[in-house]
């Protein structure tokens, strides 16, 4: 097959939604099939499995006016923002929660020129079998139904990270909702399939494009991470409770806050000293802003801020941590967008570790609840201060074993398994 990816992410960046493409494309070519990804400017090298890969080309498009400059050099524009360009970019967030939803956003100058890039030029040059367009949803789908609009006979496949209406990161006010509902009706009204990665968005994006073709393709890992996980050697944490984050925190989606009164109270119960825990916190750690009890002074002797590392560093930090945070997602504006189907893409990195997941914000009726039950590697506190004091507690008392994952339940995860059943699906659609 010959296929066509859009998607503003890929490559050298280790968000989710750079690892979901980035697997694709990978098995994809592993298996003969050559694949055109469009994506927006990075720097850095692409993974080994995609650099000097003979079946992926890439094809880095500017956005029209701004060109490649983004904040830190990474294609996320808030990612590793500083100073006024953070402020600027808090503003913009503020702007599109409380009345824009998804369309304030630099990528809408991104699409156009991806369009008429394919259109023009790839098209021309190359028969493509089917395209896919991925994350984020609003640009890429753009994109995508532009090209479609003039190349009837490109079968689409929409892939939804994210839900684009109901977005619970973006509520916006109610006008712009209902417009942003029919917007995307529209867009995607000559899609082919649209997937998902759970049963609760897929239903959600069935009440709102009909008697389509569906398909969930959940997150996942990748397969090799298994043996790698399992091949790092274990490091002593000298009597400390190490709890880690690794990855970055979404402003007003994510609260840590009940991790942080839970160690202010046992502070100041005299339970706990500095030393007993920390609290180590990798990546986009820059919404910690918003929590004031991250800079109270009690708080602090208990919070390490570690920067970006290089992801085998990363993997080897989570191997060796007592407890991995899992912060769970909540609505921005009350009971708009639902948050139950909501997955984010590190959970199963975590799942593979073989530590312990301490999973805050997360309730009961939250998939993810379910996902650490059946794979057996640790529990949902929700808001619970005082169950986690407890198992603080305990952990000082009794010390953290390592947990043997269920590796039966999670195998469905692997991103070699979620590769082949995209392509399978699209070949019963042609």
């Amino acid at each position: 097959m010959n296929i066509l990816v859009i998607s503003s992410y890929f490559g050298p960046e280790t968000s989710v939604g750079v690892l979901r493409i980035n697997a694709f494309v990978k098995y994809w070519s592993q298996r003969g099939h050559k694949v055109h990804v469009v994506t927006m400017p990075y720097s850095g090298e692409l993974p080994k499995d995609l650099k000097d890969n003979a079946n992926v080309t890439v094809h880095q498009v500017a956005p029209f006016f701004i060109g490649g400059r983004q904040s830190g050099g990474v294609q996320g524009y808030s990612k590793g923002a500083k100073g006024r360009v953070r402020k600027l970019i808090n503003f913009q967030y503020w702007l599109k929660r409380k009345f824009l939803s998804n369309y304030l956003d630099p990528r809408l100058l991104w699409w156009p020129r991806v369009s008429q890039f394919v259109c023009k030029t790839l098209a021309r040059e190359n028969k493509f079998d089917f395209m896919i367009s991925t994350v984020p949803s609003y640009t890429a789908h753009s994109a995508a139904a532009a090209i479609k609009f003039f190349n009837r006979d490109i079968p689409w496949v929409a892939d939804y990270r994210d839900l684009w209406s109901g977005n619970p990161i973006f509520p916006g006010c109610a006008p712009v909702r209902v417009f942003e509902r029919w917007h995307e009706r529209l867009v995607l009204s000559n899609a082919d399939l649209i997937v998902s990665i759970n049963e609760p968005l897929i239903s959600e994006l069935k009440e709102l494009h009909g008697n389509r073709k569906y398909l969930v393709v959940p997150n996942g890992f990748d397969d090799r991470e298994v043996e790698v996980f399992r091949s790092i050697e274990v490091e002593g944490n000298a009597g400390e409770v190490n709890i880690v984050y690794a990855g970055s925190i979404l402003p007003g989606l994510q609260d840590p806050t009940p991790l942080f009164q839970a160690l202010k109270e046992l502070a100041q119960e005299g339970k706990i000293s500095s030393g007993d825990v920390s609290v180590k916190f990798y990546g986009d750690y820059s919404a910690l802003e918003n929590f004031p009890l991250a800079f109270d002074p009690v708080v602090q002797d208990y919070i390490d801020l570690c920067g970006k590392v290089p992801r085998q560093e990363i993997l080897r930090v989570q191997k060796n941590a007592d407890f991995l945070l899992f912060l769970g997602s909540k609505p921005v504006v009350s009971n708009v967008g639902s948050t139950t189907g909501v997955v984010s893409g590190k959970i199963f990195e975590y799942l593979i570790s073989g530590t312990e997941v301490m999973a805050i914000g997360v309730t009961d009726d939250m998939l993810v609840a379910e996902m650490l039950d059946k794979s057996a590697v640790g529990d949902h506190y929700g808001f619970d201060v005082a169950k986690l004091k407890k198992r603080v507690l305990d952990a000082l008392a009794s010390g953290v074993r390592k947990v043997e994952p269920n590796m039966d339940y999670l195998n469905q995860f692997r991103r070699s398994v979620q590769a082949e059943s995209l392509i399978s699906e699209v070949n019963n659609i042609m």
